[in-house]
């Protein structure tokens, strides 16, 4: 009894090759170019929110657990975005870090007041910034691989 291969069942596999056939292959589809935007900003939001309340619960604020985590999701999101939207890994690490500024002194129960509160705010924005510096600074430097690098032309 002769078997037939059986066809593969995500098109962006080589004909004939299953990808339970090797596990320790990465198999990605060609329907799946990357994150759209959306996904761009749900994931580093999401990142970037649990990064901050890790932060807050361990430690007295946010710091390098927030930073850490912030940077590398910046440039995984970089990395993996769609080629048509590079433009969104730029613009997501400021909008993320702003919302997490803005919800930390609130949550952390830092501000009494509206006063204390925009203070405290404009602190963790001057506190963050080498965090922001660094997301921006691999987010375009990936970016500018993509765009530019050799065999992207």
């Amino acid at each position: 009894m002769s078997q037939t291969p059986t066809p593969p069942s995500d098109p962006g596999v080589g004909p004939g090759v299953e990808p339970a056939d090797d596990p320790g292959r990465v198999y990605r589809s060609k329907r799946r170019p990357g994150l759209t935007p959306p996904g761009v900003a749900v994931f580093g939001t999401a990142v970037g929110l649990v990064a901050a309340l890790v932060s807050v619960l361990l430690t007295d604020g946010l710091g390098w657990i927030y930073s850490v985590p912030f940077v590398l999701v910046s440039g995984y999101c970089a990395w993996e975005v769609r080629r048509d939207s590079l433009r969104t890994a730029l613009i997501m690490p400021p909008l993320v870090l702003l919302l997490v500024v803005l919800l930390t002194p609130w949550v952390n129960g830092d501000a009494n007041g509206l006063r204390d509160g925009i203070v405290h705010t404009l602190t963790l924005l001057t506190k963050l910034a080498p965090a922001l510096l660094a997301a921006e600074g691999v987010s375009g430097a990936i970016l500018a691989w993509r765009r530019w690098g050799p065999g992207n032309r």
